[in-house]
């Protein structure tokens, strides 16, 4: 048996290269035909379920420090609220501030200052107005002067006014009385518009009207008692008279006066002082003349004047 032998040739290096990817192109076909047959077992399904929201990222803030190109940085802290409970807090907040404002001593009024009296006493004025222990944010000014103006009739009008500090002023303005009225042994004062208040000092420059018989109802209100004319005619005959005229006031008759001879002199409430007056002089001097001398002259009437024995 013959063998024959035969030289191997060297291989170049693009041989070798091209050789190399043959078989690796044959190894590739062969591995996925092998997968091919034999597919691999299904994978189980993983479920990535959230587990809360990221944290976000905390914002930094970069202070410089006195040597240069040297910085801290400090987390910034930020506040969120939702709508709901931002209006939960300013609630809670408000009930807060309005509780304390009602119930702390500092809103508390002691003692208000009073200004404007006469002849009222700062006492009696605080009493009526009733502020003591008050709180400064419930106290109503129109409210305050009619509690004042219900107790006192002497009091025309109270201003009450509330600082910002927490002062508390009363301007009060009293009445200014014209007439000293003397009814039923009692003393009253009377100002320009006809409105009785109880006297509260003796005044010598004060008319003096003293009532016969029967006189006006006084309701101490605040309202007219009497006719406001009543009151300047007094001040009219005051001026016409001699001094010292003792001055009387009639229900029935009006004004009148007690005549140095002994009778009386009615001049009602219809005004014209001066006119009734001059009859009255006149009207004396006829019946002086014929020796006569009434009890009683009436001029209330200037048109028909009259006289009684």
């Amino acid at each position: 048996m013959a063998i024959a032998l035969r030289k191997k040739e060297p291989v170049s290096r693009s041989e070798q290269l091209r050789r190399k990817r043959e078989r690796g192109a044959r190894t590739l076909n062969w591995t996925s035909r092998a997968a091919a047959a034999h597919p691999a077992p299904p994978q189980p399904t993983w479920e990535i379920r959230p587990r809360g929201p990221a944290a976000k990222a905390h914002r930094m803030r970069s202070i410089a420090l006195d040597n240069r190109g040297v910085e801290v940085q400090l987390p910034v802290l930020t506040l969120s609220f939702s709508p709901r409970g931002l209006a939960t807090v300013l609630a809670g907040l408000a009930c807060a501030g309005l509780l304390f404002g009602l119930t702390a001593p500092a809103f508390r009024v002691t003692a208000p200052q009073i200004r404007g009296l006469q002849n009222l006493t700062p006492d009696s004025v605080s009493a009526a107005a009733g502020l003591q222990g008050s709180n400064l944010f419930l106290v109503s000014p129109a409210a305050v002067e009619i509690r004042i103006r219900e107790k006192i009739p002497a009091v025309r009008s109270a201003e009450l006014t509330v600082a910002i500090d927490g002062n508390v002023v009363l301007d009060i303005r009293e009445r200014e009385p014209i007439l000293l009225w003397v009814q039923e042994n009692a003393s009253y004062w009377v100002d320009a518009d006809g409105v009785f208040f109880p006297a509260l000092a003796d005044r010598s420059d004060l008319i003096r009207l003293e009532v016969r018989e029967k006189g006006p109802a006084i309701a101490f209100d605040g309202a007219a008692d009497i006719d406001p004319v009543v009151v300047v005619n007094a001040l009219e005959l005051t001026v016409a008279l001699p001094s010292g005229t003792r001055l009387i006031f009639d229900a029935g008759h009006g004004l009148g006066m007690m005549d140095p001879g002994g009778w009386m002199v009615y001049f009602g409430t219809s005004g014209n002082v001066e006119q009734k007056l001059d009859v009255y002089r006149r009207l004396i001097e006829s019946l002086d003349a014929r020796g006569i001398r009434p009890g009683m002259v009436s001029v209330e009437n200037i048109a028909q004047p009259y006289y009684r024995r």
